[in-house]
């Protein structure tokens, strides 16, 4: 027996009915696959059908799937101005408003800007119809008479007739009054939803595991305390719900409520997670971009893999493994931790304590010359390996947790806790250098989780390793022909400048390409000098920091141009100690003589290396 019936309903008779459940996704659709499925409406042909479910006793349908096309087709209804195809089908009609306004009449300028104009009042007129239904017929009249005041009063009638026609065209586009919808009721137990949920979009845009969590995990629940770091954690599931809530065109989120639960202060297992991930994001702001508070995918990954990490569990284990090996949501559960506010806040605490030790290494190295916030956080390592370096310290300090009173490790300061912390940022630019996180995720990761690998003896690091790590990297780039500013040697570039972070007095530096751009695009037997020779004008042996005033003064002069009047050479900060081989480096590639330049990038990023490697090891 089947456990869902069919029937079409009304999109009318569905638009105040429906909510979302908690674990339903944001909005994913582009605006081009918006207009491509209203495009595919107005023309009459079949589309997807919604999975509902309706509550006992409930008046409201709940939408397990279909919310890319149920929030579109809202969204049309409030603003068709937007996907109504102008050009198409009121081309004639604009042509008709310059002509009997005596638009057409103007300069070939002004008539542009007119007919800009009239366009803008044209789809506010239509957005006021759909939403308003009650628009005054002289309005578009009116409108045109404001932008345009020597318009003939005698074409009012004709815009009265022209406002008819477009209001008509739009609504024969899609009569969403008379839409139907087809539905799917899912009629089995309101417990499979989640599973249903994960099923159903199997196809299409593939759901991350941990939008699957976010379905599956929802009956677990954590107690918050009134302390500072669990108030965060209900704020940010709060805001981050309204948030959603906006983005749907005020589509309520079902079992949703700001004031019960700030009342009852209880979130989901799968709601900690996201908001613990923002937390540690905005604790490590050496580590990850601001911008990466934005990206669902990557403050699911942080979120999940961190309180993962604290239970001592991997992440191909998090969802347990196949004959019983439970998962994180059970490991938590049966560790107390649902019900145990105190041990939350503590445990909440503790994780971005060690956040903040990581933070505290990398800040020193990744400031931006010039700046007291802003960071080098650019993609030069792997998504997880910060993630790593918290799982070495945690090991150390808790190994994994199993109780609401874990207490750190009695003498883990002597177990390789301190090596660790000196270690992080070394370890740091060795992977970098050797791509050692590429490919790796998470076994890699879950070898740091178990204490399998650690960052706390010889073989994470040596000297030995980062001179054949930074010689081996040296090798790569002297042939890769580039133009584009490298994230490794970005990120290089940053670390030797806090190195001599005195010699950056400005408040604002660029990075700027010693041999010039334009030199380096300057075409040799129909390519790019670059291409054709191969240079790595991207790399580390060609990027230097310039106070942005010093850019702003050389203005389109190149810096070998500029004879050193504009930006002063500074061997301890720039590694050139000698100006004139960047000028002749400069101007022998121009006359197509590509080996100063390659001598200068390898001997300067060579140098660079090495002052590098002098840097991390001195201690």
């Amino acid at each position: 027996m089947s456990n869902y019936r069919i029937e079409t309903i009304n999109f009318v008779d569905l638009e105040n009915q429906m909510t979302i459940p908690t674990y339903q996704r944001p909005i994913v659709w582009s605006k081009s696959q918006k207009l491509a499925f209203i495009d595919n409406i107005s023309r009459g042909f079949p589309f997807g059908s919604l999975l509902l479910y309706k509550y006992d006793n409930a008046e409201q349908y709940s939408l397990i799937d279909g919310q890319q096309r149920f929030t579109t087709l809202r969204e049309y209804q409030r603003n068709p101005q937007e996907y109504f195809p102008i050009e198409a089908n009121a081309s004639c009609h604009i042509e008709s408003l310059m002509s009997l306004t005596g638009a057409n009449q103007q300069p070939e300028d002004a008539q542009a800007k007119l007919k800009s104009q009239f366009v803008a009042a044209i789809k506010e007129m239509l957005r006021l119809h759909a939403t308003a239904r009650n628009l005054s017929s002289s309005y578009l009249a009116k409108k045109i008479k404001e932008i345009y005041p020597a318009s003939n009063s005698a074409s009012d009638l004709d815009i009265v007739d022209i406002q008819g026609n477009l209001i008509k065209a739009l609504d024969e586009y899609v009569n969403l009054s008379t839409l139907q919808i087809p539905c799917v009721f899912f009629t089995g137990d309101k417990s499979e939803l989640p599973e249903v949920f994960a099923n159903v979009n199997l196809g299409g845009k593939k759901l991350t595991k941990y939008q699957v969590f976010a379905a599956q995990w929802n009956r677990y629940k954590v107690q918050l305390s009134q302390e500072k770091y669990s108030n965060e954690i209900l704020e940010r599931t709060i805001s981050r719900y309204e948030s959603l809530t906006d983005a749907r065109e005020g589509l309520e989120i079902e079992d949703f409520s700001s004031e019960e639960m700030r009342r009852e202060r209880v979130v989901t297992l799968p709601e900690f997670c996201r908001a613990l991930g923002e937390l540690v994001i905005e604790q490590c702001r050496a580590c990850w971009p601001a911008k990466t508070i934005e990206q669902d995918d990557t403050v699911d990954t942080i979120g999940y893999n961190t309180l993962a990490i604290a239970f001592g569990i991997r992440p191909q284990e998090i969802a347990g493994k196949k004959g019983g090996q439970p998962g994180l949501p059970d490991i938590f559960a049966n560790a107390g931790f649902e019900n145990a506010p105190a041990a939350i806040e503590r445990l909440i605490e503790r994780t971005l304590s060690e956040y903040g030790e990581i933070n505290g290494r990398f800040a020193r190295y990744l400031r931006k010359p010039g700046s007291k916030e802003a960071y080098e956080t650019s993609k030069s390592s792997g998504q997880l390996q910060f993630l790593s370096f918290f799982a070495a310290l945690w090991f150390i300090r808790y190994g994994a947790i199993r109780s609401t009173d874990f207490e750190p490790k009695p003498g883990y300061k002597k177990m390789g806790y301190a090596e660790t912390t000196r270690n992080l940022f070394r370890c740091f630019v060795l992977d970098m250098l050797t791509n050692q996180w590429k490919g790796s995720g998470d076994s890699r990761l879950g070898n740091y989780i178990d204490g399998t690998l650690t960052y706390a003896n010889s073989s994470a690091f040596s000297k030995a390793k980062l001179e054949s790590a930074a010689q081996s990297y040296l090798e790569s780039i002297d042939n890769s022909e580039s133009i584009n500013v490298d994230p490794i040697a970005k990120t290089l570039l940053t670390v030797l400048a806090n190195n001599n972070a005195h010699a950056y007095c400005e408040s604002l530096y660029d990075i700027e390409h010693l041999i010039s751009r334009e030199t380096l695009r300057s075409k040799k037997s129909g390519q790019y000098a670059y291409k054709a020779y191969k240079l790595p004008g991207g790399n580390l042996g060609n990027i230097a920091f310039l106070s942005s005033s010093e850019n702003r003064s050389k203005g389109s002069t190149t810096l070998p141009a500029s004879g050193g009047e504009l930006f002063a050479f500074n061997g301890e900060r720039e590694y050139i100690f000698d100006g004139k081989c960047l000028l002749d480096a400069d101007i022998d590639l121009k006359t197509g003589k590509p080996e100063t330049a390659r001598k200068f990038l390898h001997e300067r990023a060579q140098i660079m290396l090495e002052a590098l490697v002098k840097m991390l090891t001195q201690d």
